[in-house]
């Protein structure tokens, strides 16, 4: 299944407690107050968003409670002919792409597809509620350990 059609089976209100629990376990600093209009808006609009069909796709490692302080490393974008990791999904910046993405889950892990669907959210909102955030501030985080931004 792909992140789009994981997202179009929930309404925000189905993911925004589990959504929350993400920020308040491993962004404690940042998880208050989390605006829930803000989060919302950004939902549907990611919802909204056409997908993009891509060469890579989603591996799910381990759930996202617990890997601070490498909280990214568990959620990888793979190329699809030799399963390699290209990067984190979160420093993927290509929301349209993210969103035709298969999402391959390890068989060990445990996951709802309601906390898979809040997961990616967290994930892919880490660095901004907008492509354009993210981009900036992957960038400004990022350029001066020469890492360049894969679209």
């Amino acid at each position: 299944m792909t992140f789009h059609k994981l997202l179009m089976q929930y309404d925000f209100a189905e993911i925004y407690p589990i959504f929350t629990a993400l920020w308040q376990n491993n962004e404690p600093k940042s998880a208050s107050p989390i605006n829930m209009d803000g989060w919302r808006e950004t939902y549907y609009k990611i919802r909204k968003l056409n997908d993009k069909p891509s060469g890579y796709y989603i591996c799910l490692n381990c759930r996202w409670e617990g890997c601070n302080p490498m909280v990214d490393m568990n959620c990888l974008v793979c190329d699809k002919v030799d399963d390699r990791p290209i990067g984190p999904v979160a420093l993927h910046t290509s929301w349209p792409e993210i969103l035709g993405m298969e999402i391959i889950v390890d068989a060990d892990v445990r996951i709802s597809p309601q906390e898979l669907t809040a997961g990616l959210l967290w994930e892919i909102t880490y660095y901004g509620g907008s492509e354009k955030m993210v981009k900036a501030n992957v960038k400004k985080r990022f350029s001066c350990n020469g890492y360049s931004l894969r679209d």
